[in-house]
């Protein structure tokens, strides 16, 4: 009886750090879903203002075959121009992701104008552009963002 006291905590020890090993183990196994990876980002299209400062930071992706421009760090009101870089065309697809919290509607002018609201929410919202807004041919789309009745 005494021989079983003195190994109890051994065991316990023993199976706590098992424990410990199976969750750093677990993460390897084939069958544990994986979180997807963080997009990588892109140059595709470049991005100027008007006045020719410094453009905020707007980060490009591709989700699939859609490039999404992401406006999520831009301020509150605003405008930029998009253009191909050298070298590149215009994507098949393009997408805006959104923050409702910066602004509620953003006003696209290639070929055609779009006025793309922003869903109302915590959660930031992509909108897609639809055909014809701008064609291989387009020059640069024009963006503008702010408030719901600014335009």
């Amino acid at each position: 009886m005494h021989r079983n006291r003195a190994i109890a905590p051994l065991l316990a020890v023993a199976l706590a750090a098992s424990l410990t090993a199976c969750a750093s183990v677990r993460e390897h196994l084939p069958f544990v879903k994986h979180p997807p990876p963080a997009p990588q980002p892109v140059r595709e299209l470049s991005v100027q203002t008007a006045d020719n400062t410094s453009p905020p930071v707007v980060l490009q992706f591709w989700e699939r075959n859609t490039l999404v421009v992401d406006l999520q760090g831009v301020p509150s009101e605003g405008s930029l121009r998009l253009t191909p870089e050298s070298g590149h065309a215009w994507p098949a697809r393009l997408a805006f992701r959104m923050s409702p919290a910066r602004f509620q509607q953003l006003d696209v002018r290639g070929e055609q104008r779009v006025l793309l609201s922003v869903a109302p929410g915590t959660e930031p919202t992509t909108a897609e552009l639809p055909p014809g807004v701008y064609a291989a041919s387009t020059a640069g789309l024009d963006l503008r963002w702010g408030a719901a009745g600014a335009f």
